[in-house]
């Protein structure tokens, strides 16, 4: 190895001994089918368990497409998209048949998402609008659950002007679920690196499911 080369080495080997995940030292990591998917602190690392999600959508999305008769794709609302894993692997199943939306409160999460939807859809843009690319098969953008509404008494001047396109026929989500007292027992790999607001689901990890 030449010296660059060792000290690059030697570096990636320090941040790991200070425990942050391997996704974020790699920049990327597998899931589902999507070979090398773009990771990124502070979003969730994607694991096997969330791989199991997606599994039980593709089933439910297939059980609905054998008897469907609409003259428009199925529609997938994924909340809390962060790396775009779960929406962009029910996409790549089935590009001619859903259109996926995303959301994420977290600015990084969206761009991220659409940058990793570029990557493994571009080459399925002809399943859609060819004036919208990609977008016609899976967008993710800055909204909150709680402000995805076309609801006029939305008290967000910038939200409430927005009308969003609504009827989803699937949604999908791998919300914050951990309780708050059960947040000081994560791992430090986990609590130190991934995102608070992703983790926990306030008291009961209830807050976003309600």
């Amino acid at each position: 190895l030449s010296k660059d080369e060792r000290d690059a080495y030697i570096s990636l080997l320090e941040r790991r001994m200070q425990h942050e995940p391997l996704q974020y030292i790699i920049g990327k990591w597998d899931f589902h089918f999507l070979t090398g998917l773009k990771i990124k602190k502070p979003m969730l690392c994607p694991r096997p368990e969330t791989e199991e999600l997606v599994e039980l959508v593709l089933a439910e999305v297939g059980n609905l497409l054998r008897d469907w008769k609409e003259k428009r794709k199925m529609r997938i609302l994924d909340v809390g998209c962060g790396t775009g894993a779960i929406g962009i692997a029910i996409a790549n199943k089935y590009p001619a048949a859903v259109q996926v939306v995303a959301l994420d409160v977290l600015p990084e999460a969206v761009d991220l998402s659409n940058d990793n939807a570029e990557q493994f859809l571009s080459r399925y843009s002809a399943h859609g609008d060819s004036k919208l690319g990609v977008k016609s098969i899976y967008e993710a953008m800055l909204c909150s659950a709680t402000h995805f509404t076309n609801n006029t008494t939305n008290t967000s001047r910038d939200l409430s002007k927005k009308k969003y396109k609504m009827n989803f026929d699937i949604v999908v989500s791998n919300p914050p679920y951990i309780p708050l007292k059960d947040m000081i027992d994560l791992s430090s790999d986990v609590v130190e690196y991934e995102s608070y607001e992703a983790l926990c689901g306030g008291v009961d990890g209830l807050n976003v499911i309600r």
